[in-house]
This record gives C-alpha cells, structure tokens and sequence, in this order.
C-alpha cells in the first residue's frame, strides 16, 4: 500500500474555490482503480492550510491516478490558488490495514500505536 501525504497552502481569498475543486477531485478519486482513500481535511487553526491524504493499492495504480484527465485538470485549475508549491510525502505499508479505515479483508483487532 501507498500513501501519500500533501499539504496545500491556498490564497485566503481562495479558499472556497479551492474546496469545491478538492470535492469534485475527491468524489472522480473514489472511484479510480487502486484507491482505497482520498480524503481532505482543513486546517483549524489556519483554515487557508488543508492536508490531503491517500491510500493506493501499488505504484501502478498510483500513476494511472497521476494520467487522468481529471488530476491534469486538478491541477492546472489550482495552481493560481496556491500560496506556496504543494509538498507531498509518500510512504510504503507493507500492512494491509490503512490509516483512514480498515481495509475489507481486513479482521477487526485492536492496535497500539506509539507516539
């Protein structure tokens, strides 16, 4: 499993902009081959900052997501609205349980994290 941790930092005068384009490209992500989550979540203490994560099965449905019409569209649509370039941070699981919900297959079991 992939995961992929972005942060955006968006114009405040574009928030809202911003958000209706991260819903569209949230709902189109869903339902990509591979994707087992793609969710944004808004800063509370500075609303203009808002972290995206995913979760992909593998590196090739990865990069099917980076070659569709709707990421290209994303993107260029965006970048007018940034304050600052996207950071991203990519990690590998070797878990099958993702970060975001537990994956089907998946038994229910407690775990313990360490901070």
């Amino acid at each position: 499993m992939i995961i992929l941790q972005s942060t955006f930092n968006l114009h405040p005068q574009k928030v809202d902009a911003a958000l209706a384009l991260m819903r569209e490209m949230m709902r189109l992500c869903q339902h990509e081959h591979g994707c087992r989550h793609y969710r944004y979540f808004q800063g509370i203490g500075d609303a203009s900052e808002v972290l995206l994560l995913q979760e992909w099965d593998d590196a090739e449905s990865l990069q099917g997501h980076y070659e569709t019409d709707h990421m290209e569209k994303f993107v260029r649509r965006l970048g007018p609205m940034l304050r600052s370039p996207i950071t991203t941070r990519s990690y590998v699981s070797q878990e099958e349980e993702s970060i975001l919900g537990v994956a089907e297959e998946s038994p229910s079991e407690p775990h313990h994290a360490l901070h």
